[in-house]
């Protein structure tokens, strides 16, 4: 949020940042000026290119194990801007990739442990932004920008030993995937320096999965993984000194599944939001989460529900408090206890003319209790 935000609370989540196309702006207004027979509007664009390259390899041993570390960042940015007169046009695009590699090999003879390891983890990121500004002087600006991001995740292990002891042999081999992906906007209207209006979105999903075997004697096997996506969004209203408002959302969910071989097998689904509305004189934020899981023919289950506030007016008054509603169950179960469990708690703190009072409670029922806090 740049200036705006080390001037007073932030009361947006940092989401993604940058937004149009470049290509609306320099196919389209570039095009344009390439038509242009003014000889008062120089061509072409001015550009400004800077870019770093970073990378490193290292080896190192820990115990029987020789282990080899390397990565890679290469960053790059081009500014793109143009002067019309009071007016200035400005397209700041962004890149990076980067990647890690961990390795791991070594040969194992001990008197309890004969074997042989070989293990890889990798992380790959790419990102592109760019963000477009349109300033008019002596007045204020318009701003565009979206940013997209690219994350993957690998990691490998397999190994094979064997007890010299009992002649018992060991193999285990693990695997696991990992995908994100999110894209983000920003768009943001000053018609004056310090007032405007600013709105941030962001998506995300992503997912993995994990494979895991092992043999000993008797057999395991794991196949696990998960899908979740989720959103954001901040809308702001600046009148610079005078005041701020703004307010905020998110919403995520997730499905997940797990079975170990032979016989267990348990999945379960998520979701959860959060809410925030504030400005100059406090902050109010609510959330909710609800968790279902199945593991085997059981169900569990747990949920939640949140209140706080921190309101003030100056050293005249100020108030801050919260509530707090959660429940969690197993079914089935002889356990009555169990099967199901609510807690209510709350808080409320007011201050006036400098005189503070303080408020607390919990409670719980199944069994039932009262605490004062």
């Amino acid at each position: 949020m740049g200036k705006h935000s080390r001037r007073k609370p932030s009361y947006l989540p940092k989401v993604a940042a940058g937004a149009a196309p470049l290509a609306l702006l320099l196919a389209g207004p570039a095009t344009a000026l390439a038509a242009q027979t003014d000889p008062a509007i120089p061509l072409p664009l001015d550009h400004q290119r800077e870019g770093t390259l970073d990378r490193g390899v290292g080896f190192s041993s820990e115990g029987d194990t020789s282990v080899l570390r390397g990565f890679l960042t290469s960053t790059e940015r081009n500014v793109y801007s143009k002067d019309l007169g009071d007016a200035k046009v400005v397209a700041d695009v962004r890149r990076s990739v980067s990647e890690t590699v961990e390795t791991r090999d070594g040969v194992t003879a001990r008197p309890d442990k004969v074997g042989v390891l070989a293990a890889a983890k990798t992380a790959e990121a790419a990102m592109q932004g760019q963000r477009e500004t349109v300033k008019l002087d002596p007045y204020g600006s318009v701003v565009a920008g979206n940013e997209t991001k690219l994350d993957t995740t690998g990691a490998r292990l397999t190994e094979a030993a064997l007890d010299p002891r009992t002649g018992v042999p060991t193999f285990v081999s693990e695997d696991s995937r990992g995908l994100r992906a999110s894209e983000g906007t920003y768009h943001a209207v000053r018609p004056l320096p310090g007032v405007g209006v600013i709105n941030e979105t962001q998506q995300h999903t992503g997912g993995e999965l994990d494979r895991a075997l092992r043999l000993d004697g008797g057999f395991t096997g794991v196949l696990g993984g998960a899908l979740e996506a989720g959103r954001s969004s901040g809308h702001g209203v600046d009148v610079g000194d005078f005041a701020a408002i703004g307010a905020t959302s998110a919403q995520h969910g997730v499905g997940r599944f797990k079975g170990v071989l032979p016989v267990d097998v348990g999945s379960g689904i998520g979701y959860g939001q959060e809410h925030a509305f504030g400005g100059t004189i406090g902050l109010v934020t609510t959330a909710q989460d609800v968790d279902l899981g199945q593991p085997g023919a059981g169900l569990t289950g747990s949920g939640s529900n949140k209140i706080s506030g921190d309101l003030g007016v100056g050293e005249v008054a100020s108030v801050r408090g919260g509530t707090s509603t959660s429940v969690r169950g197993v079914l089935p179960t002889t356990d009555p206890a169990r099967a199901g469990h609510l807690t209510q708690s709350g808080t409320l703190d007011l201050t006036l003319l400098g005189q503070p009072s303080h408020t607390g409670f919990t409670a719980g029922a199944l069994p039932l209790e009262l605490k004062r806090s």
